[in-house]
């Protein structure tokens, strides 16, 4: 049986007892609900709407009573989302993945990245220590290249991790989310940005997940706890001070001070207490619906918090081995001796989180063909985080614990729907959104106790700094457009398109390109967009072809280096032609004292008769500066105005070097002149925009 699920979607059916063949048993369960099954040659039943039977009959004129047309406008949440999620996964012609909301719940975990470790390829770096998500599938994450959409809008921060690389996070509580769809690759779906690697979208939850069928007014509370956690313990910061003076702070290295013991804290071992409300990972979350006849509202509130948790006790023996077999004969390998610095049972400094979130929703039925919906989200996030080459460099980093890093985030879009009943032309489909999120990450690089030694360098202040927090404003503004036209019963022809327009500044001093182990402050602006058309043609029942083509165009540009133009230098390889011919070599300014020095011998020599050795001597001297031989030249080949190098300045093609007398081969025995880098040169560069733009087709 084949039908559509949006049919059935909120219809209901007598049932049906007694003996019946399959036929009479199906129209029977039909009765009733402007639904008919029809009977292929293969032996499958299709369901169709009753118009489209009557019509496809064509044996008469069916009279009715008054009927109530209204519009098709589908259910965006509990239930009928994520029905039509899961049949995505195969109706879809691409690669995907769905996690509706009794999955998630099912499989929340204690962090936002556990959510996605039951959907196959897909996973979330950075999942204990930052509180977000940062999304792999298959192998790719980064930013840009895997965007996740969290309620109709982006959010990612770009994290440097030092040598480690960077992280792309989105902050999402495992509460609030009613569905996950995983894109796997670049492909063309309707109101999804994806990248090389993909997208994820998450639908966060709706009225119709809070409010039961038929009700007007819901509400629902949940609770959650965990053992597996201990309370955190925070280190004193000593800004302000002078090192000199602060007991365990490293004397000697104060502006390296990874031995710094100011940092540590007494970790605690995991007992046996089995309460789950007893340990220091509780969360809860509190929700209220109302559905109304034109206009339903929905407010949630979410909080959790987690304190640092114990590492495991079972299967150690792998991460327990001996740190100096492993470097002598194995290279080093961290990951097989974690278990020398982080005990098993034990806490795991920087991996607590705490996160406060607000999500209100109103959605307005403006009549039965058009609905718009607006959506606030606030998320406060506070979590344990550290540098990876801070851990590694100390000599007891199993006990190092930063401060927390901070996150404060707002998302609002407005989402519309129009799609008129019985319309072929327009089913058009809005959201317009906006992210703002101010950050102070304890990912700058530098260190949260650091000073300069005055004993190194004279006029440097001993006053301790923290150069490890990174501050940053990061703002987004998105437009989503798209509209599916039906040109055919069997042709639909969908066009849409995306905009997005990023900010970032940060409110960081700079002060010079050695300061504290400090990255610049990132400031700068970029724009996306793209324009995609897809045509699905269903030219019989069982086969969809589908090809599209999408256009995608960008820009980026850099505030920092603007305001800072001493910094804008670029290394330029100039492009030289190389021929080679024979000369006299140059003689020197010095040979003439030379030849004075030897004639002014001559008369003695020739006193005892044997002038001869001077003329030897001025023989051998001049005979070297009178043998020619190969010296190397070079002709700069210059670009033009738009710096592009051709043939006609090419020194090689256009004459210049054939010109010369004597050339000798300078490669091989033939070649006669080469085009050869020269030195490179360190010239002021400029700072302008970076801009590409390509197609990319589908079939």
């Amino acid at each position: 049986m084949v039908f559509r699920s949006e049919l059935v979607e909120g219809r209901r059916s007598q049932t049906v007892q007694g003996q019946y063949a399959g036929d009479q048993a199906l129209q029977r369960l039909l009765q009733g609900s402007g639904l008919h099954a029809q009977r292929a040659g293969d032996g499958t039943w299709t369901v169709q709407p009753g118009s489209a039977v009557a019509a496809a009959a064509g044996d008469g004129v069916v009279v009715t009573d008054t009927l109530n047309v209204r519009g098709t406008l589908e259910r965006s949440g509990g239930e009928a989302r994520d029905r039509r999620g899961y049949d995505d996964v195969y109706d879809l012609d691409i690669s995907t993945v769905y996690s509706g909301r009794d999955r998630v719940e099912r499989y929340r975990g204690s962090n936002p990245a556990d959510v996605v470790k039951d959907l196959v390829g897909v996973f979330s770096g950075d999942a204990r220590n930052s509180g977000a998500l940062d999304i792999n599938i298959r192998g790719i994450q980064g930013p840009g290249r895997v965007p996740v959409s969290i309620g109709g809008g982006e959010q990612a921060l770009t994290v440097w991790r030092g040598y480690n690389g960077v992280s792309n996070r989105n902050y999402i509580d495992p509460n609030l989310i009613g569905g996950i769809q995983v894109i796997k690759g670049p492909g063309l779906v309707r109101d999804v940005h994806s990248g090389i690697g993909g997208a994820l979208i998450i639908k966060t939850i709706d009225v119709d997940d809070i409010v039961p069928k038929g009700e007007r007014f819901g509400g629902e509370f949940k609770i959650e706890g965990s053992s597996n956690a201990v309370a955190l313990r925070l280190p004193q910061l000593h800004t302000g001070e002078d090192y000199r003076n602060v007991p365990g702070f490293p004397q000697a290295s104060p502006s390296a001070p990874y031995a710094d013991s100011t940092l540590l804290v007494p970790v605690k071992s995991r007992g046996s207490e089995t309460n789950v409300f007893a340990g220091d990972d509780q969360a809860w979350r509190l929700a209220l619906g109302l559905r109304g006849e034109h206009v339903d509202l929905m407010a949630a509130y979410a909080w959790r918090k987690r304190g640092n948790y114990f590492s495991g006790t079972k299967g150690t023996a792998y991460c327990d081995q001996d740190p100096r077999e492993q470097f002598e004969y194995k290279g080093l390998d961290y990951i097989i001796t974690l278990a020398r610095y982080f005990k098993p049972g034990d806490e795991v400094p920087n991996t607590s989180s705490e996160q406060e979130s607000w999500l209100l929703k109103a959605t307005w039925q403006i009549n039965d063909d058009q609905q718009l919906r607006a959506t606030w989200r606030h998320t406060l996030s506070h979590y344990g985080e550290i540098m990876p080459s801070r851990i590694l460099s100390a000599p007891d980093y199993g006990r190092i614990q930063w401060p927390l890093s901070r996150v404060d985030s707002d998302a609002w879009n407005l989402e519309y729907h129009w799609q008129p009943a019985g319309s072929r032309w327009l089913d058009l489909r809005a959201n317009l959104w906006r992210t703002e999120t101010t950050s102070d990450t304890y990912a700058a690089g530098g260190f949260p106790n650091f000073a300069s030694n005055p004993d190194w360098n004279p006029g440097s202040s001993p006053i301790l700094r923290n150069t490890a927090l990174a501050n940053a404003r990061n703002d987004r503004t998105g437009l989503t457009l798209s509209n599916r036209f039906a040109l055919h019963s069997t042709l639909d022809l969908t066009v849409g398109g995306n905009w997005q327009f990023e900010t970032l500044r940060s409110g960081d001093p700079y002060f010079g390109v050695s300061d504290g182990w400090r990255m610049y402050p990132r400031a700068g602006r970029r724009q996306e967009g793209e324009g995609y058309m897809t045509l699905d043609w269903r030219p019989v029942e069982f086969l969809s072809l589908s090809a599209g083509v999408r256009y995608a165009r960008y820009w980026a540009f850099d505030d920092f280096l603007q305001e800072h133009p001493e910094l804008m230098t670029a290394s330029v390889f100039p492009k030289e032609a190389r021929y080679r011919v024979n000369e006299l070599p140059e003689r020197p300014a010095s040979l003439q004292g030379e030849i004075d020095e030897i004639e002014s011998q001559r008369e003695y020599w020739e006193s005892i008769g044997m002038g001869f050795i001077v003329d030897d001597l001025l023989k051998g001297l001049l005979g070297k500066y009178e043998t020619p031989v190969a010296v190397d030249h070079s002709i700069p080949w210059l670009p033009d105005a738009d710096g592009n190098y051709s043939r006609a300045t090419n020194p090689c093609l256009n004459g210049q070097v054939a010109a010369i007398p004597g050339l000798l081969p300078v490669q091989g025995a033939q070649i006669l002149c080469s085009i050869q880098s020269g030195r490179p040169q360190a010239v002021a560069a400029r700072n302008e925009r970076k801009r590409d733009h390509a197609w990319l087709p589908t079939f």
